[in-house]
């Protein structure tokens, strides 16, 4: 699973529509917002579709000036349940 944390860059005036459109992305989560447009976000794999193809839509919303990928980890995904401690 891909993990990211993007900086959304927004038209002040568009940042609640902004921060709506990201918050309705499959696997995105929008955790603050400043009134100068900037945001901060993090995606996850989701519906099959990769974090880093929600970052490239993220830069299709109307009133996003740009994005900036701030943060990456992949941890390979298991089916197994962690074994239990000894007692």
């Amino acid at each position: 699973m891909n993990v990211i944390g993007v900086l959304v860059h927004a038209l002040p005036d568009n940042v609640a529509d902004v921060s709506a459109a990201l918050a309705s992305m499959a696997g995105v989560d929008v955790h603050a917002a400043t009134d100068d447009g900037r945001l901060v976000v993090t995606a996850t794999d989701a519906d099959g579709r990769w974090a880093s193809d929600a970052l490239m839509a993220m830069n299709q919303i109307a009133g996003v000036i740009g994005t900036s990928l701030v943060y990456h980890a992949h941890e390979p995904e298991t089916s197994e349940e962690p074994a239990a401690a000894a007692a």
